[in-house]
């Protein structure tokens, strides 16, 4: 007896006996074509090896096709061409344009369509494909600077159309003149040069040119005349001034001048207790006895300092003796040294530190640099206006020399005025040995001299 099989019932159920009612297309599409003239169309654009930034806004331009294009034989070409440019970004200038080199893809021609389902109406417009390029905003100034040299060096200039007038309609001795000129000109003409461009533009001369090069490479290391002039500036037995100071007081300070370890270990209150007593304190220096008792009555005890400094290095300078065979200067012995200047060993050490070299003997530098810093020292004392009589009798020098001293460090050296004379309390005659150095701002130093060869 056979089975009757029984059909799987479905997972989904029953299928509903209504139908749902699809909208379909028309059967016909209606397709027409926009002409972009008026108004310019869509655009793709390509940035092949470049990311291009999406901020950056592209201003459009159209200009008429070209015919002389590579396309296919009976295709027309486009009405006109798209060009996009921009120049937002602030080193680089980007540049989209339709790139025609004959290759399949740029035969290719792109559309955008829009469809309306309810007219079945399918319109087409020409969508333009461009290559966005980037370029360096500098290249394309150098470029342009180029152009114009190359169109300036092809215009003719006013001596060159007067040669030309005088060769055309001058006299047989203009024409020879023009003629002597052409020939002896410093750059010559290529060999077989058009004899009708004679007045053109020069060519250059190789031995010339070769011998400039050769000379431009040897002199290429060679330091320019200020920083000659700034080389021996800083090699000269002087104290290093602040250039960028705005006042006097700051060109040297007393940092510098004389050093903070100098300057804790100098000792002045057995002076300011002898002023205020009334005491007598023998000294061996005109400088420092004329202005002790009024530095001290002011209570200023860093000038007072910078003043028993001077009178240091004027007995320092004093302790020196003469080297062998007449030459250089040197110490004593810092036992004898010590008890000759009477100060304790800590300034003897910082005195050899800062004046005296590793070989123990100073040369004309080394006393120039102790000359220049009890200079600077001074004019620290007497508020940047010295007269340096009493320092050039302390120092036994000439009127040349310590003035010398004081114009390496930047002062303007002048005989003293009425005012300044009655301020000093001397007369007329005797101002004849008087010179007075103040400290200006600019500086004033003293220029490199430049030999010139006598003409023979």
């Amino acid at each position: 007896m056979s089975e009757k099989k029984r059909k799987r019932q479905s997972e989904k159920g029953e299928r509903p006996a209504k139908k749902v009612a699809i909208d379909l297309p028309a059967s016909t599409v209606k397709v027409s074509f926009l002409v972009d003239n008026d108004v310019l169309g869509p655009v793709i654009a390509s940035t092949p090896g470049l990311s291009f930034p999406t901020d950056i806004p592209l201003k459009p331009y159209k200009k008429g096709a070209k015919d002389n294009r590579i396309l296919p034989p009976g295709h027309k070409p486009a009405p006109y061409e798209v060009l996009l440019q921009s120049s937002a970004h602030p080193k680089l200038d980007y540049l989209a344009r339709e790139e025609h080199d004959g290759s399949a893809d740029s035969l290719l021609k792109h559309y955008v369509g829009v469809y309306d389902p309810n007219s079945g109406e399918l319109k087409l417009i020409e969508a333009h494909k461009v290559v966005v390029r980037s370029t360096l905003r500098s290249e394309l100034e150098e470029l342009r600077q180029e152009r114009e040299r190359a169109a300036q060096a092809k215009r003719p200039t006013m001596s060159s159309k007067r040669q030309e007038l005088g060769m055309e309609f001058g006299t047989k001795k203009s024409k020879k003149a023009i003629a002597d000129l052409t020939e002896n000109a410093i750059a010559p003409r290529k060999p077989g040069a058009d004899t009708a461009n004679e007045n053109g533009p020069p060519v250059e001369n190789s031995v010339a040119t070769a011998l400039l090069d050769s000379l431009a490479a040897s002199t290429v290391d060679m330091p320019s005349r200020e920083e000659h002039q700034a080389a021996v500036d800083d090699s000269k037995p002087r104290p290093k001034p602040n250039m960028q100071a705005t006042i006097p007081a700051e060109v040297y300070p007393t940092s510098t001048i004389i050093g903070n370890e100098i300057m804790a270990a100098l000792n002045v209150k057995d002076w300011i207790d002898a002023v205020a007593e009334k005491r007598e304190v023998k000294l061996h220096s005109r400088f420092v006895a004329k202005r002790l008792q009024e530095v001290a009555q002011s209570g200023d005890v860093k000038r007072l300092k910078v003043l028993r400094y001077i009178l240091l290095l004027i007995n320092f300078n004093a302790a020196l003796k003469t080297g062998k065979y007449g030459k250089g200067k040197v110490l004593l012995p810092k036992d004898r040294l010590q008890q000759k200047l009477d100060v304790s060993g800590s300034l003897i050490d910082g005195l050899k530190r800062k004046f005296v070299p590793a070989s123990g003997e100073l040369t004309r530098w080394h006393i120039d640099n102790l000359m220049a810093h009890v200079a600077a020292a001074a004019l620290i004392v007497d508020n940047y206006e010295v007269d340096v009589f009493d320092l050039r009798e302390d120092l036994r020098l000439e009127t040349k020399t310590i003035k010398q001293y004081f114009a390496e460090i930047g002062c303007r050296i002048n005989p003293p005025t009425e005012v300044e004379r009655s301020k000093l309390r001397i007369t007329k005659a005797e101002a004849i040995n008087h010179q007075v150095a103040k400290l200006k701002i600019p500086l004033q130093f003293p220029k490199q001299r430049v030999i010139v060869n006598k003409r023979r």
